[in-house]
């Protein structure tokens, strides 16, 4: 799923069209050098974690200054390079925050966006951008971590909302505003049940995995399944195994690889393949290792587990009518 990270990045690429980026001037065509790499391009050469190079820090006080004194609509620009420059090295520390205190990696992003911004805009005028980078990484960090110690699962992203206004008014996204339901206030088993396989089948939409999830579902409906892996229905289910004259329903689980690899799912818990390895070496990693032949796996649905992901049942006729209305069939 998409989150203000994703948005960010994506924003700044569409704006730059893929065409030669200034950020020592902002203007290619006055610039003294002759050589200008595209966004993508320059983005990965630069370094402002623990390993600072110099040419980074020059790029990122040219980058401030541009953000600082250009026009209004440069200033925004230059202001959403400047967060978008800062992303990769918050995303590993917000995926392990996430992780510890069981709370939504994208709501902490989004705190840390808010955290960076509300310090650019209340800095005093003539700060050093290297004070400025430093400034910006601790609020974002203090933001998050108040955020999680809060207790609330809810927060408030207006802050960053009108660096990205323009992405609900995407092409390929039709969830209208009136859509959206609070699942917690729905008592009607069978409505619960439907909108579940349909808020599933919009993500997947979204992610591109419908294709897969319909090869699933074509081979349910073909009865190409062990009847030992058909989760058990309730009564509120009998109808709708009644109309199919089978049981359709699966788990989530099912769309999902069994095993992925133990550096995949040290990532996912916001570890190092290194910091996972010598965790389980002290028997403190938090999912169990599997071994296959020389290389170690993990199981999916263990992951699933520890991170408090529910294996929700589904009925394939939700999941694909929840995916056409996201595509706008």
């Amino acid at each position: 799923m998409r989150d203000v990270f994703t948005l960010l990045t994506e924003r700044v690429l569409r704006d730059s069209g893929g065409e030669p980026i200034c950020a020592h001037v902002g203007d290619v065509q006055v610039c003294a050098i002759k050589s200008h790499p595209t966004y993508q391009v320059l983005r990965k050469t630069v370094r402002l974690g623990r390993s600072k190079s110099v040419a980074s820090l020059r790029l990122w006080e040219s980058v401030c200054t541009l953000a600082q004194e250009s026009d209004h609509q440069e200033r925004e620009k230059w202001l959403m390079i400047l967060l978008d420059l800062l992303t990769p090295y918050f995303g590993a520390w917000s995926k392990e925050l996430a992780w510890k205190w069981r709370y939504e990696v994208s709501d902490i992003r989004s705190a840390m966006v808010g955290g960076a911004l509300e310090a650019w805009f209340s800095m005093a005028s003539g700060m050093p951008s290297r004070e400025i980078l430093d400034t910006m990484m601790t609020h974002a960090f203090t933001s998050a971590r108040g955020l999680v110690e809060s207790g609330s699962s809810e927060t408030c992203a207006a802050s960053t909302e009108y660096l990205i206004a323009d992405v609900a008014h995407e092409e390929d996204f039709t969830l209208l505003a009136s859509s959206i339901i609070d699942v917690g206030s729905v008592l009607d088993p069978d409505a619960d049940e439907r909108i579940r396989g349909e808020r599933t089948g919009a993500l997947l939409q979204r992610m591109g995995a419908m294709d897969q999830a319909k090869t699933l579902h074509n081979k349910l409906r073909s009865g190409c399944r062990n009847e030992t892996d058909t989760p058990s229905i309730t009564p509120t289910q009998v109808g709708r195994s009644w109309v199919d004259g089978k049981n359709l329903y699966y788990r989530i689980s099912d769309l999902l690889p069994q095993y992925i690899s133990f550096s995949d799912a040290a990532n996912i818990v916001g570890l190092s393949e290194s910091q996972a390895s010598r965790m389980a070496r002290k028997a403190s990693l938090p999912f169990r290792v599997l071994w296959i032949g020389n290389s170690r796996v993990v199981s999916v649905k263990s992951l699933m587990h520890i991170l408090g992901i529910q294996d929700s049942i589904v009925h394939p006729d939700d999941v694909e009518n929840g995916a056409s209305y996201v595509g706008g069939e």
